[in-house]
């Protein structure tokens, strides 16, 4: 049975996605392989596991290869833990002190870079009464701007970390601004500076064990910098960083793990000079037809795809008509096609001979300027998600929740 075998069956909401577990399985196995056997392999499943859906994304890295996972917030971590997660779980934004306590009882890694933040966290784990050392990571700024410490600050910074034996500092990093350009000059910049931080920390006499700068553009193009981790995110979903960039492994073998499908709700009949949609901003300029699409930007189809996207019916291009709305879109039928109420559409196609001509997730970046991962990420929870494993349909997300079935 195939997925779309299962997306045909389907008998709940018309417009729902499909998340293949078994492409994501040969995904992050054919990342292992890729990356220098003792290296680390840590999923980064934050935001929803990309819209993927957290908890089943982290099962089946970690049950292919992956040695823990990583997130964003430590909301994100308790997710996972409340889940039955007990692989180690990096948390790699800045967090509150609020919320130390929850990461601490978690037993989350975190990442840091404040140095006043270490002092509050030791306090934390000793009201744990923790009987080893919490591990933290130190996040460097060498380039990109944002979360980390300076590189003239490191030493002193792991320094501040070293004094509290509540800690430890098992790890490094920092994070490549432009790994995924065509010009690498860049992340070898980055890479320089931060191989510059891991001298002076070495000649102050400080050995950190995990040093860690790859993300999926790193990973996949650069393997001479994997260090000692990598944190593949986009490419575990079967999407490139960049265009120009391939995916490990033979043609064909990583796949994007996404599908998104809907059906026909109304064949619309358009005579010359009507409009559609708000702003009536499509003009019919010859007589035709349109597919009403019960899909639109609450579910994460975004607006900007009005006039600009398309989808597949019968495996032939419809292009999207007028504005997307929030519930929304309409197509435009090519004249050859036979089209009836309930015939099934394909969204979004995952690249492959089972969704032939349907854009897939790069396909509508392209289109309206911006990239996979807010696509992916802006998938709202009312679009059901159906996870597909061994061609069975093995559990479902959708307003009711979670469940296996």
């Amino acid at each position: 049975m195939s997925v779309r075998h299962v997306a045909e069956h389907w008998q709940g909401r018309p417009t729902f996605a499909v998340i293949d577990l078994d492409a994501l399985a040969t995904n992050v196995q054919t990342l292992r392989k890729h990356i220098r056997p003792e290296a680390k392999l840590m999923s980064v499943v934050k935001a929803n596991g990309y819209g993927h859906g957290a908890v089943p994304v982290a099962e089946v890295a970690l049950a292919n290869g992956a040695d823990g996972v990583a997130v964003a917030t430590v909301d994100e971590g308790a997710q996972l833990r409340k889940a039955g997660i007990t692989a180690q779980i990096l948390v790699m934004g800045p967090m509150g002190a609020a919320e130390r306590d929850r990461a601490v009882g978690m037993d989350m890694t975190i990442v840091m870079s404040d140095i006043g933040f270490a002092s509050g966290l030791a306090k934390v784990v000793r009201m744990h009464q923790r009987k080893e050392p919490l591990k933290v990571h130190l996040k460097i700024d060498t380039g990109m701007r944002r979360f980390g410490v300076t590189p003239d600050a490191v030493v002193e910074s792991a320094r501040a970390i070293m004094t509290h034996p509540e800690l430890e500092l098992e790890g490094v990093m920092t994070h490549l601004a432009c790994a995924d350009e065509v010009d690498p000059a860049s992340a070898h910049e980055q890479v320089r500076v931060f191989r510059q931080c891991m001298q002076m920390l070495k000649d102050a006499g400080i050995d950190i064990p995990i040093q860690h700068v790859a993300n999926s553009a790193t990973t996949v193009q650069f393997p001479e910098y994997h260090g000692n981790m990598v944190r593949p995110g986009l490419a575990m979903y079967g999407v490139r960083p960049a265009p120009h960039i391939p995916l490990p492994g033979e043609p064909g073998v990583m796949k994007q793990i996404l599908t998104i499908y809907s059906m026909v709700t109304r064949v619309i009949p358009l005579g010359i000079g009507d409009r559609v949609g708000y702003g009536g901003t499509w003009e019919a300029k010859v007589a035709g037809r349109g597919a009403l699409v019960p899909i639109g930007y609450a579910d994460g189809y975004l607006r900007s795809l009005s006039s600009k996207g398309w989808m597949t019916i019968s495996n032939e291009r419809a292009n999207v008509i007028g504005r997307v709305c929030m519930d929304q879109t309409i197509l435009q039928l090519p004249d050859d096609l036979p089209a009836r109420t309930r015939q099934r559409v394909v969204i979004i196609g995952n690249g492959t001979s089972e969704t032939p001509g349907a854009p897939t997730l790069q396909d509508l970046a392209e289109a309206c300027g911006t990239i996979p991962h807010e696509l992916m990420t802006g998938m709202a929870p009312r679009l059901p998600k159906l996870y597909v494993q061994g061609g069975e349909l093995v559990a479902v997300h959708d307003l009711d929740g979670y469940r296996r079935v």
